[in-house]
């Protein structure tokens, strides 16, 4: 099997290698390597194959690739895929983990046997497509000012969105009824419905849900109810035209100023904000 070095392909000086792959036709056979990968699907889908399991990964998906993990794409039989990709060096994540510190939970992304991977609301995609973009900005003659970008970028990503975190529809180890519970919950006439809809799917009471997301996910029933909200919010905020009280009332919150609350400590900006930020970026 081909294995790819950091020695081979990565500036020694700038510990970091940024590009754009324009098709799944440039991209290599099964293969693994010795430094890491951070990869965001811009447009179209693709099928990964890593570590022995098929994965149908959809634009928006940001994905995380450990230095002993072993991949290759296929493309799929109705669309090709465009996506970024930033390799670095393992020097430049035990730099990162250290400067996170100890609540940053780095053996729950190197450890688990298939690498952490989330997808992002359509205003995330371009924020880390955006940054992503500001390295091919910096003149490659100046290594040291590249090699600061890439650790500033890397840091920002990391914290924001690849916290081994597991996504509700990806879990492992939980029983079936509560994975099933979660995918269905997903549902928008479950969730606008609130943590009512958990117990009335699930025909367990409140307190024991309590117990189990506490478990399993480690937060409350209203939290993950709330996380689905907000994603749906999002999608509305940047893909339709409605007024933001009746997005608040779709998503199944009467009290607005509730709804505000909740995306401002999401996004650190308001609804508002988000649409017009949004828009601009497009």
């Amino acid at each position: 099997m081909l294995k790819l070095l950091a020695a081979d392909g990565i500036d020694s000086e700038i510990q970091a290698h940024y590009r754009l792959i324009a098709s799944v036709r440039d991209t290599i056979g099964m293969h693994t390597h010795d430094f890491f990968e951070l990869f965001l699907i811009l447009k179209g889908s693709v099928v990964h194959i890593i570590n022995g399991k098929r994965q149908l990964l959809q634009e928006n998906t940001l994905v995380f690739i450990r230095d002993r993990d072993v991949h290759y794409y296929e493309q799929t039989t109705d669309s090709d895929c465009q996506f970024i990709n930033l390799s670095f060096n393992r020097e430049v994540l035990d730099d990162l983990v250290a400067f996170l510190g100890e609540g940053f939970p780095s053996e729950r992304l190197l450890e688990p046997v298939m690498p952490p991977s989330t997808v992002l609301s359509k205003m995330e995609k371009e924020y880390v497509r955006y940054r992503l973009g500001q390295l091919s900005l910096i003149p490659q003659e100046k290594k040291l000012a590249v090699k600061a970008e890439v650790r500033a970028i890397l840091t920002d990503l990391f914290s924001r969105y690849i916290k081994a975190e597991a996504d509700p529809v990806e879990l492992t180890g939980q029983p079936g009824w509560f994975k099933d519970l979660c995918r269905e919950v997903r549902k928008k006439e479950h969730f606008t419905q609130g943590t009512a809809a958990l117990v009335g799917l699930s025909d367990k009471s409140h307190a024991y849900l309590c117990r189990m997301f506490r478990k399993h996910l480690g937060m409350s029933p209203t939290q993950y109810i709330n996380e689905l909200r907000m994603s749906y919010a999002e999608n509305l905020l940047l893909n339709t035209d409605m007024e933001i009280v009746e997005i608040s009332l779709e998503i199944g919150l009467e009290n607005v100023s509730y709804f505000y609350d909740l995306f401002k400590r999401r996004h650190s900006l308001t609804p508002h904000r988000y649409r017009q930020f949004g828009i601009v970026h497009r």
